[in-house]
């Protein structure tokens, strides 16, 4: 059976010179840069704050990567943090974590910190329809209780992390790994409240030891729990007692993108989330005093579509650290890749070509990799970029790409780029490279060029 859509004239309710679909470290990224360059921009973001996986699924932690590498944060990222800290503290007492954000102070940070650099922010605004004029974006189409609104502008950034503009807009893509589609599961963390800060705290680092006790057990059968998630990372540590995040409850082979997984997804993290809360209140005596404070918003998600772009990212390009001539960010080399599959038996480095097929644990090492401006460019619509996880790569290549701070990276090169085509009246593939390199250096970004 079929329904027939009718036609639908809409007023075009607001038009200005860049709208950044996304409200996640990309988005932001990407819209602050581009104010800053003087152009009037609008921010959409379908839930009801800034930060993406940041705020919405407690992922606090988001520069751990970048420890024994000698790399600092660089540019919006690192004002941020820094702007951040000073304004509302850093409570965290674990030293492993002295660089988290809490995702609740960030929230109110965003909002003025996005606010003050010129940028119009719309909340509950969810993007899944465009109009198209041949290889243009004409319009896209907002999905609010007031049914469709419609908003124009010279060039679209896409931080939706799933690509949901390109997607509407019919660009190729590609999802999950090559062989069955499969991407990495989707999480949803934990907050609890009411832990024995003291007795954590004296004898070093003890929630890192519950961690490897745990892996152990879970290895050994020893837990009974169902979830196949192996590892369990904790974020910070208040003087409060409050654990802000347990990064524990997967659910595996999901399409990021089907309501229906996304259903799945949610109710059976749910019941992982109560599995995790009584194990670890059972087993330890620091932990016998918990109570869950909050379950993180919605689902959070590691990969889903990479959107094709002229230019497409490769391992192999990341492992033999590839110069680009059009580089717009550089990045310590790691990847962090739950299997997608959960057969968490592979040893998880890359190999020659490939990879196993398994589980990555995280790579880090001396060795940086590259960025190049055309993986931001789609294939086949001209009024159009992408940033953050979403750019053109493939699957192991996105699991570097995908480090929060490095999203906001590109989200920053996207956001100046349009800006530079919005002033010389271009395309964002006609800019100059050269340009925006010099830009970008000159907002505390590092780049061989």
């Amino acid at each position: 059976m079929k329904v027939i859509r009718k036609e639908q004239a809409l007023e075009v309710w607001k038009h200005v010179d860049i709208v950044v679909a996304g409200g996640g470290p990309a988005g932001v990224g990407a819209a602050v840069s581009a104010a800053r360059q003087g152009k009037k921009v609008l921010l959409l973001e379908k839930r009801a704050y800034l930060g993406g996986n940041i705020t919405a699924c407690y992922v606090e932690n988001c520069n751990y990567f970048l420890k024994g590498t000698g790399f600092e944060s660089e540019g919006i990222y690192a004002e941020i943090e820094k702007k951040c800290y000073e304004k509302y503290g850093n409570d965290n007492l674990r030293e492993r974590n002295k660089t988290c954000f809490s995702s609740e102070y960030l929230k109110v940070f965003l909002d003025e910190f996005v606010q003050e650099a010129g940028v119009e922010i719309l909340f509950h605004s969810f993007v899944n329809e465009v109009i198209m004029e041949k290889d243009r974006i004409a319009a896209i189409l907002i999905q609010t209780k007031k049914g469709p609104m419609a908003v124009t502008a010279d060039i679209y950034i896409d931080t939706t992390g799933d690509g949901d503009v390109a997607f509407a807009a019919g660009i190729p893509y590609e999802q999950g790994r090559k062989e069955d589609g499969l991407c990495q599961p989707g999480t949803v963390s934990l907050r609890l409240s009411g832990a024995d800060t003291d007795a954590l705290l004296q004898n070093g680092d003890r929630l890192s030891e519950i961690g490897r006790i745990f892996k152990e057990d879970y290895r050994a059968g020893r837990t009974g729990l169902p979830c196949k998630r192996q590892d369990l990372p904790f974020g910070r540590l208040t003087g409060g007692g409050v654990i802000s995040y347990v990064n524990y409850s997967c659910c595996y082979g999901l399409d990021p993108t089907d309501p229906g997984d996304l259903t799945k997804g949610e109710l059976e993290c749910r019941q992982y989330v109560m599995d995790i809360y009584r194990y670890l209140k059972e087993h330890f005596e620091e932990l016998k005093g918990i109570e869950v404070a909050s379950i993180s918003p919605e689902i959070g998600f590691r990969d889903s579509r990479r959107i094709l772009g002229k230019y497409y990212l490769t391992i192999e390009d990341m492992e033999s650290q590839r110069h680009f001539d059009d580089v717009i960010a550089v990045f310590p080399r790691f990847y962090d890749m739950l299997a997608p599959d959960a057969y968490m038996d592979g040893d998880g480095r890359v190999e020659g070509k490939g990879y196993k097929g398994h589980i990555y644990e995280p790579v880090v090492d001396k060795r940086t990799f590259e960025i190049p401006y055309g993986s931001l460019l789609p294939v086949s619509v001209t009024n159009l970029l992408t940033a953050g996880r979403c750019i053109s790569a493939d699957h192991v290549a996105e699991s570097g790409v995908r480090a929060i701070s490095l999203c906001m990276m590109t989200g920053e090169a996207a956001g100046t780029a349009a800006a530079l085509a919005v002033r010389d009246q271009v395309t964002p593939a006609e800019i100059s490279v050269k340009e925006l390199q010099t830009i970008l250096k000159q907002q505390n970004r590092l780049l061989p060029v």
